[in-house]
């Protein structure tokens, strides 16, 4: 059996259609904030993320600090604090050594095995393996953590190793006055959203309803190779 069809039969997450199909109805994602193509503005100081559930504070995720639309309550709403945010802040790139800084790479189809077992975790700009955001449909090619999902490898990590690092820096520099002294910083991250807090962000959400590709850019997804940003 081959690693696609593997990923497949083990990653039997949200509902799917091929690239240009209608929509499942009902759409699954109805009650998220639609996906927003454009990263907003970001906290000032705060490091870049590579994916859903990985940012570092609150108003640092996709939607940037004026927040995406929340239905329930009629206004604009930032996510609460660290591992709560929506989506990736960090530059999307579509491929293997493409990211720009620390952290912000993801992993699935290309690089080595430490590196597949390290998504969101590489130490500087090239050594990311492959694209962000990592859609929920990613695994891993090769390692310890092959044909496993590639997101929740992430969030493991971001809690475990990158979070703790992370949060030390920025005790450090709230400590010197870089950054402002009432910034939450919790020991534990929070949930990620609870529309995909089981499986990170769906291919369906991130590709803007499954119409419009252009704004997609991950590869190494189960079923899903390419996904209209790598060639």
């Amino acid at each position: 059996m081959s690693k696609n069809r593997q990923g497949r039969k083990l990653l039997k997450q949200a509902p799917s259609s091929a690239p240009g199909e209608p929509l499942p109805e009902p759409y699954p994602f109805a009650s998220a904030p639609p996906f927003p193509k454009n990263i907003g503005t970001q906290p000032d100081g705060l490091p870049r993320h590579a994916c859903m559930g990985l940012n570092s504070c609150k108003g640092a995720d996709r939607f940037g600090t004026e927040g995406h639309f929340d239905a329930e309550t009629q206004s604009f709403k930032a996510n609460d604090c660290a591992g709560q945010g929506y989506c990736s802040t960090s530059f999307d790139h579509t491929c293997h050594v493409q990211n720009s800084c620390k952290n912000q790479g993801g992993c699935g189809l290309y690089g080595d095995p430490k590196e597949l077992e390290n998504p969101g975790y590489n130490d500087c700009r090239s050594l990311g393996s492959c694209a962000t955001p990592i859609n929920a449909e990613r695994f891993s090619t090769t390692g310890p953590n092959q044909r496993k999902s590639v997101w929740k490898r992430a969030r493991k990590v971001f809690e475990d190793t990158v979070w703790p690092q992370t949060r030390a820096e920025l005790i450090s520099q709230q400590a010197s006055g870089e950054l402002p002294a009432d910034l939450a910083l919790p020991e534990n991250p929070g949930p990620a959203p609870k529309e995909f807090g089981d499986n990170g962000p769906s291919y369906l959400w991130v590709s803007d309803n499954n119409i419009d590709r252009s704004n997609m850019t991950a590869c190494g997804a189960s079923g899903t190779s390419g996904a209209g940003g790598c060639s």
